[in-house]
Order: structure tokens, then C-alpha cells, then sequence
């Protein structure tokens, strides 16, 4: 049997704390002053802000700095420089701000610490509530625990240091009286249960036993034992003392439902090397190696001394003080353990401490610092959010990489041999990571997403900006690409007036252009008086401009023909049936002419339909369904000559669209009606008697009756499940959708046919976000 689990049997854990070491003592508070703490600043957003500049500012304090050794002490009490904090821009979570107004300084959040003992009255724990773990054992008073804790979570007011989430709470385990009494396995399942039912979202471990054995010389042990599980393993057949081991490992596994385990790796660099082979992590750090249900939720910290550039905060090398990452390097980091913490010798009394023991808080209180930003994590993606945005940026890590580790789609993280994921970058882990995405269905992990990188549309044709003008005044969730929920105001992807990115249903000038060119090669083929085709045509012509079913009018596949049915009466057929390989656009009108002389008139009955096309344009995202759409209506239009050179026409239609259901979708639209219509004028004969000027203006499809639903997400439980507001939208109160513009025409004596055309649309709105577009066009008849 292996002399590892002989001593547990044995009962001789005799406990050490896993870093303690490290010269130098000090006290008094160091003077300095408060942490500038001004008011926020207006937001654009609500998840975790940065201000550079108050970034800085915070950075320079003197208590940010003291961690610092070199800041340590009395004789240095400004001392400014890149310390332990900067490393890991804490500094930008402690001037970040929440939508509620507050900074990210581990408010409301409560640390566990499982340590030898603490100073529960030194100044650095001054009015905290502070949860203790006696388990009818005594409490005793030590350095290093007091110390530790600081680390997590001192008090930011001047005084001495600061602890990373210098706003959190703490729940302190001593287990210095329970290893002393044989009931440390106990007292430790107990502990863990007590912090688990008060919240804790941490709990740091900063010890290990004596007799530390390296990782991949305990994985070939267990697994050349035959052992059915790790328990059985470490306790060498005792049944009493397996039972304790595994209701330890529950008792962990239990408290990751809510919290992180946070473990201090071994301070031995060497351990494990005695047979030549390569330094390894602790198998305690390492725990989750033997006990797989613990790998969700677990961080193993290493130590080291950082070399930074002062100008920019490169990394420029790193001497690692402890055993490496190793084979727990998957969910390990590295941090600068080597810092100025308060002491038991008195309530003001501080000295300089290094290992991982002093390394592990720093990450434990970070993990706190994202529990107040993202309460509705799992332990488990707080833990991902660390690793996957640590810092890699030195040559020492990227020479000792062992391979990449992939968290989400598109989101993958190099890990070290020595130094695991690398070091914690706090600002890093506070913001999205891979881009922003509105998320629908029923979970943000499994269900579909739309990047705001895309430009999502929020208003489209006929519907309008009505969708828009809902969203904008209420906040909206968004997932990053680690389904982590952030928080922004609607307006980001719609304003009241704006088109949020889609404008609903612009015209091309070209494609207006050529359409008014297609109808007018349709009657020059009648065989009718001049004035009568001209009447007609001028009909025609305004429905190309407004109505919905033609919008699309165009292509190789568009027509237009007029047959005669009798003295003055005519009968148009025009449409177009366009197939793509991702989607199609049909629309067919039946018009019922009538000429007399300079007087004409159009009654026209439309049909239009869209696949995967939102009324035949394309647009991204769940807020426009592009599964199905499609619209009937009737148009009439009446033209009339005002002389030899003018001639002018008028156009309305009235119609009903529907909207196919797309699971997908966050808006259901249903049935709903619309108008549309405007003026024309045409003249003749502009420049050269052959050219022809028409001359628009009115108001686009815009629906006058509707409604829709909206489901808004608004929030994610911790499994992933997304929480929706329904909101009901009237579709009429959208900006009226506005058209002018005007399209030229002339054949030159060498039949050169010119065609020249500029349109304009835009919402009558507060924003108007005009659209314009031009098209010159030349071409040669023959």
C-alpha cells in the first residue's frame, strides 16, 4: 500500500498551510486614503461598464498598490506601480459599474475560507458580517488565515490593503482544532455544507496536508489499485475512513450547485521530480483528477513573480515560485502570491507573505466579483469566464503550452504546462467574450442565436419601425458566446425613428427606373391612338412607386403586358416569380384599364408572397420572421393630362398581410391591413422632345391596423433557460414611410437610350435616417 493513504489511515494528517512562507512583518494601517469612488457615469448599457479613466485613477490609490511588497509598510506609503491587483485589472472592476448604480466590489456575495485560523476583529474585516464555523470546536486567532481572507475580501477604506471583492462577505472555517482532534474529514463536510446554506459563492482553500504527493504519481497509483472510486482508494480499505472521504467529495460536489472551489496548489516546485520526471500539480489541488464530478466548478492557483512593462502591462516574463499547473492545468491559473497582508499580532498589524496560499484568494475574490456582476451563472461558468480570458501574453507561457482547450463554439484557450490557462484577467472576464447575441428559443445554450455584429433588423416593409419603437425604451438580453446574459437598452437595436438597421422596404433608383422603363415598353405595342396610350401608361406608372405587391418589380423575370379588350378598355398583367437557392418572391397584379382620350383609370387586384424573405427583402434576426409572408390587395389608380407636356396621376392601395409563424421568432405578427399611395407628375419633352421626367412622392405600404406580440427576453435562470416579457405592439403606430423621388428618360437621335433615376426614403419620424440611392443607366438599340 502506498505510504500516501497509510498516513490517512493512519489518522496522522498533520495539517500545513500550503504557502506561508516569506520574510518581512510590518504594521499600522500605512495611512493613505479612500479609493476614488465618484458617481457613475451615464450609461449605455447594463452589464459590468469600464471607465479607462477612472480605471486609472483607481489604479494609482495607495491601498489598491500595498498588496504589493514593495508598496508594503509604513516607509512607503504612496508607493504607485503595476502591483499584484493591476496584474489582473482589478481596477476596472472596482470602478465598473451595474445598471443598479453600483461598482463591482463583490457586494452582497459572500467567501468562505477554510483556513488555520483568523483576527475576526482586524480592521480590514471592520463591519462585515462575518459567518464563523465552529462546529463545536474551538476558533483560534493565526496569521494566515487572517491574511488570506484579507486577500479576498479587506476592506477598501484607507486602511492598510484592500482584498479583491473588498464588498463581500466572509464565512470562516478553522480547522486547526478539528485536525488536532482526528475529525478534520468531518469538520471540513460540515464547514462546506454550512457555507453551501448561506450562500457562499467561493469557498478558498489555502492548506494541504504534509506530505503532499504529485498528481500523475497518484493517477498511476489509483489507477493500478483497481478502486472503485477515489474514496476507497485514499482510505486503504478502511470502511470508516472512506465514508468520511466521500462525504467530503459530496459535500464539495454539493457546494458547486452554487459556489466555485477555489484550491492553492502546492508551494514544492519540485514535487514529484525525485525519480527524474517533471514537476506536477498537488493531488489535492488537483482533486478533480480522481473525483470527476468535481470538474465543473474547481480552480487549482499556482505562484509566480511577474515581470510587467510598467508603459503598457505587457507581461514580459514569469519565475513561478510553486509546482506547476501540470496535469490540473485544464482548470488551473497562475497569480503573484507574494503580497503584503494583515496579520493576527494585532487589529492594524500587516507583514509580507508569498505562496499560493496568498495566490489562490486573489481568484477566489474575483470568482465574487463575478457573482455580483452575473448573479444568474452557474459556479461553473464563472469558473469558464476566468479561464477562458486569462492572460497568455509572455513568451514563458507560450513555450510551455500543452494545448488548447475549446469552452463554447468559436470560443477556445491555450493552456500551459506550467502556468495552466495563465493569469486572471478580471476586466476581461467582465465583459462579452466572442460578441453579443440576441438569443430565442427556450435556452441560451441550445437554442438560436442572432449577432448584433449582423445588424439586426427591427423594422422592415409594411410592419415599419413599430417593433423598434417598442424595443426602445426597454432593456433587452443579449448572450455573449458563453450564454452569459448581458444587459442593453433597446434603442441599440432600434431607435423610435430609425430603421435599427433595415430600412423598411427602401426602393433601388436603378430598379424604379427600369420598372417605369418595362411599363412603357408594354404599351408601346398597342395599337391605339397616341393619347390613349399615353393616358394609360400614366396610370400605370404610379402603382410602381407604392404599391407592396410590385415593391419587388424587376430582373430577368419581371413582366408587364396589356391586352386590348375593346374600345378604351384594357387589361394589364404584370409580376415577377424570382427563385433563389435560399429563398423566393412571387407577386402577380390583374389591372382593369380604361382610357378616354387624356382621362385614364386602373382598378388592379394583387397577390404577393415571400419564402425566407420578409415581404421580399432579406433580413437577419428574430424580430422579422423571414419564413413565410405574403399580402392581398386592390390598387386604383386615376391619371390625367393637364396639357400637351404634363400629365399627372394619383394612386392608392389597400390591402392585408400575414406573416407565416416562425418558431424561432420573438414576434408574432398575424394578419394585419395596410395603405399606401401617392402623387405622380410626368413631363414630356424636357430637353429634346424625346425625354420623359417622372416625378413622385406619398407614402410606402404602412399597416393602419394590427397587432403583434412580443416576447422581449429579459433574463436566464442558471440552467440556461430564457425568461421572455410579452409585450403586445400596435403595428399602426409606426413613422409613415415616406417616398419622393424622380425617374428621367430620353432615346438620342443615335438611339442611345439614357435613363437617369434618384430615390429617396426615410420615416417621418424623430429620426428620419433618409435612404438615398441613384442609378444612371446607357444603352444601345439596334
Amino acid at each position: 500500500m502506498r505510504e500516501s493513504a497509510l498516513w490517512l489511515v493512519a489518522g496522522a494528517a498533520c495539517l500545513l498551510v500550503a504557502s506561508c512562507g516569506g520574510g518581512g512583518s510590518g504594521s499600522g494601517d500605512g495611512g493613505g486614503s479612500t479609493p476614488p469612488d465618484d458617481e457613475p457615469p451615464a450609461r449605455s448599457s447594463n452589464y459590468p461598464e469600464m471607465d479607462e479613466t477612472a480605471a486609472g485613477n483607481y489604479a494609482a490609490n495607495a491601498e489598491f498598490n500595498r498588496i504589493d511588497p514593495s508598496c508594503g509598510g509604513s516607509t512607503n506609503p504612496g508607493c504607485v506601480g503595476t502591483s499584484n491587483y493591476a496584474l489582473q485589472n482589478v481596477h476596472y472592476a472596482h470602478t465598473a459599474t451595474l445598471d443598479d448604480g453600483t461598482r463591482v466590489r463583490g457586494k452582497g456575495t459572500l467567501i468562505a475560507v477554510v483556513d488555520d485560523g483568523f483576527r475576526r476583529s482586524h480592521q480590514e474585516f471592520s463591519g462585515k458580517t462575518i459567518h464563523t464555523f465552529f462546529g463545536g470546536l474551538s476558533f483560534v486567532t493565526e496569521d494566515h488565515g487572517t491574511g488570506v481572507a484579507g486577500i479576498a475580501a479587506g476592506n477598501a477604506d484607507g486602511k492598510g490593503m484592500m482584498g479583491v471583492a473588498p464588498e463581500a462577505d466572509l464565512h470562516l472555517t478553522s480547522w486547526a482544532t478539528a485536525n488536532d482532534t482526528g475529525r478534520l474529514l468531518e469538520h471540513l463536510t460540515a464547514a462546506t455544507d454550512d457555507a453551501a446554506s448561506l450562500g457562499a459563492v467561493v469557498q478558498n482553500n489555502s492548506w494541504g496536508f504534509d506530505q503532499e504527493i504529485a498528481a500523475d504519481e497518484e493517477i498511476a497509483a489509483f489507477e493500478a489499485s483497481g478502486a472503485d472510486s477515489y474514496a476507497e482508494y485514499v482510505a486503504g480499505g478502511n470502511a470508516s475512513l472512506m465514508a468520511d472521504f466521500q462525504s467530503l467529495f459530496d459535500a464539495y460536489s454539493d457546494f458547486q450547485e452554487t459556489g466555485v472551489i477555489v484550491f492553492a496548489n502546492s508551494n514544492d516546485r519540485n514535487l514529484g521530480t525525485d525519480d527524474g520526471s517533471q514537476a506536477d500539480a498537488s493531488t489535492l489541488a488537483a482533486l478533480p483528477l480522481f473525483v470527476p464530478e468535481l470538474k465543473g466548478a474547481w480552480l487549482t492557483v499556482s505562484n509566480a513573480l511577474f515581470t510587467v512593462d510598467e508603459g503598457d502591462g505587457t507581461i514580459l516574463d514569469a519565475q513561478l515560485l510553486s509546482a506547476p499547473c501540470g496535469s490540473a492545468a485544464r482548470f488551473c491559473l497562475t497569480s503573484d502570491g507574494t503580497a503584503y497582508v494583515p496579520t493576527a499580532s494585532s487589529d492594524t498589524s500587516y507583514r509580507v507573505s508569498t505562496g499560493t496560499s496568498f495566490a489562490a484568494p486573489q481568484v477566489s475574490g474575483q470568482i465574487a466579483l463575478l457573482a455580483q456582476a452575473f448573479p444568474n451563472l452557474l459556479p461553473a461558468e464563472r469558473t469558464v469566464r476566468l479561464l477562458a480570458t486569462a492572460r497568455t501574453d509572455w513568451d514563458g507561457f507560450q513555450n510551455s503550452k500543452a494545448g488548447e482547450q475549446r469552452f463554447a463554439p468559436g470560443v477556445t484557450h491555450a493552456y500551459s504546462s506550467l502556468y495552466g490557462h495563465g493569469v486572471p484577467d478580471i476586466k476581461a472576464a467582465l465583459s462579452p467574450l466572442g460578441g453579443l447575441s440576441i438569443a430565442s428559443g427556450d435556452n441560451v445554450f441550445s437554442g438560436p442565436r442572432t449577432s448584433l455584429d449582423d445588424s439586426i433588423a427591427t423594422a422592415g416593409p409594411v410592419v415599419g419601425n413599430s417593433v423598434a419603437k417598442a424595443l426602445a425604451g426597454r432593456r433587452i438580453m443579449a448572450v455573449d458566446a458563453l450564454g452569459t446574459d448581458f444587459y442593453l437598452p433597446g434603442s441599440v437595436l432600434g431607435t423610435e425613428g430609425g430603421n435599427g438597421g433595415f430600412s423598411s422596404g427602401q426602393a433601388n433608383a436603378g430598379q424604379l427606373a427600369r420598372n417605369v422603363e418595362g411599363v412603357a415598353t408594354s404599351f408601346s405595342f398597342l395599337e391605339a391612338n397616341s393619347t390613349a396610350v399615353a393616358a394609360l401608361e400614366d396610370a400605370a406608372v404610379p402603382k410602381l412607386f407604392f404599391s407592396q405587391t410590385l415593391a419587388n418589380l424587376g430582373g430577368d423575370t419581371a413582366f408587364s403586358h396589356v391586352f386590348p379588350l375593346g374600345e378604351g378598355r384594357f387589361l394589364q398583367l404584370a409580376g415577377h416569380m424570382d427563385q433563389a437557392q435560399d429563398g423566393s418572391n412571387t407577386a402577380f397584379s390583374l389591372s382593369r384599364l380604361t382610357a378616354r382620350q387624356n382621362f385614364a383609370t386602373e382598378l388592379s387586384f394583387s397577390f404577393g408572397h415571400s419564402a425566407n424573405r420578409f415581404f421580399g427583402y432579406t433580413a437577419s434576426g428574430p424580430f422579422l420572421p423571414a419564413e413565410d409572408t405574403g399580402n392581398v390587395a386592390a390598387g386604383f389608380s386615376i391619371s390625367t393630362a393637364l396639357s400637351s407636356a404634363w400629365s399627372v396621376g394619383a394612386y392608392a392601395e389597400f390591402g392585408s398581410g400575414f406573416v407565416g409563424n416562425d418558431p424561432s421568432a420573438l414576434v408574432d405578427y398575424g394578419a394585419f391591413a395596410y395603405a399606401s399611395g401617392g402623387l405622380s407628375a410626368r413631363r414630356r419633352g424636357v430637353a429634346t422632345g424625346h425625354d420623359m421626367l417622372d416625378l413622385y412622392a406619398g407614402v410606402r405600404p404602412k399597416t393602419v391596423a394590427g397587432k403583434a406580440d412580443f416576447s422581449l427576453p429579459v433574463g436566464r435562470d442558471m440552467d440556461g433557460t430564457i425568461h421572455y416579457e410579452k409585450i403586445g405592439v400596435d403595428l399602426a403606430n409606426s413613422d409613415l414611410p415616406l417616398r419622393l423621388g424622380f425617374v428621367y428618360r430620353n432615346r438620342t437621335e443615335r438611339d442611345f437610350d439614357v435613363l437617369f433615376g434618384l430615390n429617396t426614403d426615410f420615416m417621418a419620424g424623430s429620426d428620419p435616417d433618409p435612404v438615398l440611392s441613384v442609378s444612371l443607366g446607357l444603352k444601345k438599340s439596334f
